[in-house]
């Protein structure tokens, strides 16, 4: 396996930093070889709030992963998330000005770049700028126009930006344990890559991913991105209402919640009792669990009550008639399929991570969903990149050899 073929995935959350090591075997598919995971004290809300501690998590999170898969590896795609992140759609446009008026690499590149040109505040960056169909001369709908022709070529894409500084303290911490970021990836489209179906983003789906500090949504429809959206409420925001509600501490709200916790009031007998251990006290106390759902209820109502305000104001809903998809950590809640269902009108199912082989076997989870897609993600990119791959060898021959001569009879 050539160290070129091993892909990094970093997943930097608010709870824990997860990364994962990856190979393209034979035939495409991937492994997963190695996993690293490492607490999480240095980020909140997608945000770096401390780089030493976001440093040292990563390089743990990291040198677990290599040490396990036998492997080194300098780079990393990094997820990104935070209220932070915004997005938008946009269209580019130029004129096919080859004597023959064939579209080449050099034509599409050019016209994802001019719909790059969009006025943003100089203390903004662009994370993504994804393609999501193109028109030739009027034609739209079309997917890839490499080697068609045509004199005028246009895209619609979708852009995706954040805060420089916050992108900035991300990729600090990446770089001083040692590596560098080999691309920033949005969370939400990395988790598609691993609980979506290609029918449901045909059809039209909303994939809403329930992390610590913050959820993301993304709508995907006619198989391409078309909204994105990160939502202020997440895991911990759980956990922190039934450690204030029952006066505990973190680590007891969060067993409570795992364990006896439910977003769905009517679903609990009014006999039920937990066992409650309170601060500074040694015994324990018995609780009613309706004690503890009735404070988490409200919290995840609001969660997906906010998720059917983005959709409603992005004009999304009558685009996604394969309903949600709820993945991450937060999506393990008892309960949470129901009251999603109830809060959006919409059909709701768990996306479990899927697509990859070796100890990705064992990782289906749904907090890994992300750190797989994220491999999954670099592994498309780094297979797009490589038309001289072994099962394409002679067509990477030949596309490389139509690229030089477009270079030197100006066709590019």
């Amino acid at each position: 396996m050539a160290k070129n073929d091993t892909i990094c995935g970093l997943d930097i959350g608010t709870t824990k930093v997860c990364a994962l090591i990856g190979e393209i075997a034979e035939g495409g598919r991937i492994l997963i070889t190695g996993v690293g995971i490492s607490p999480s004290t240095g980020m909140k809300k997608g945000v770096v709030v401390d780089i030493e501690a976001t440093t040292r998590a990563v390089e743990e999170a990291v040198g677990k992963a290599c040490k396990q898969a036998g492997k080194e590896v300098d780079s990393v795609y990094v997820g990104v998330t935070g209220d932070h992140i915004a997005s938008l759609n946009s269209n580019g446009r130029i004129a096919i000005t080859h004597p023959d008026r064939e579209i080449t690499q050099g034509d599409v590149d050019r016209v994802l770049e001019s719909s790059r040109v969009i006025v943003l505040p100089p203390d903004r960056q662009i994370v993504h700028a994804i393609p999501r169909a193109y028109a030739v001369d009027g034609q739209g709908g079309i997917r890839q126009p490499i080697g068609m022709s045509g004199t005028r070529l246009e895209v619609q894409t979708h852009i995706v930006h954040g805060a420089i500084t916050f992108l900035q303290n991300v990729e600090k911490c990446v770089t001083k344990a040692g590596l560098s970021v080999a691309e920033d990836v949005l969370e939400p489209i990395a988790t598609a890559e691993s609980v979506l179906l290609p029918a449901e983003k045909e059809l039209g789906v909303c994939l809403v991913d329930i992390g610590g500090g913050t959820s993301d949504m993304a709508v995907f429809f006619e198989g391409e991105i078309y909204y994105s959206a990160v939502i202020p409420v997440g895991g911990n925001h759980v956990t922190n209402d039934v450690a204030y509600g029952l006066t505990v501490a973190h680590e007891e709200a969060e067993r409570l919640k795992t364990e006896s916790g439910h977003a769905v009031m009517t679903q609990i007998g009014e006999e039920d009792v937990i066992t409650v251990r309170q601060i500074g006290r040694e015994e324990s106390r018995r609780l009613r669990r309706k004690a503890l759902v009735q404070i988490i209820e409200p919290r995840m109502q609001e969660l997906f009550q906010l998720v059917l305000e983005e959709l409603e104001r992005a004009g999304c809903m009558g685009k996604i008639p394969a309903g949600l998809v709820i993945s991450g950590g937060g999506s393990q809640l008892k309960g949470c399929v129901e009251v999603a269902q109830e809060e959006t009108g919409l059909s709701v199912r768990i996306g479990y991570p899927q697509g990859v082989g070796g100890l990705g076997e064992t990782l289906t989870h749904p907090s890994y969903a992300t750190a797989i897609g994220l491999v999954q993600y670099g592994a498309r990119q780094l297979q797009n990149s490589q038309p001289e791959s072994r099962e394409n060898f002679g067509s990477g021959i030949m596309a490389w050899l139509k690229r030089m001569m477009s270079l030197v009879f100006g066709r590019e």
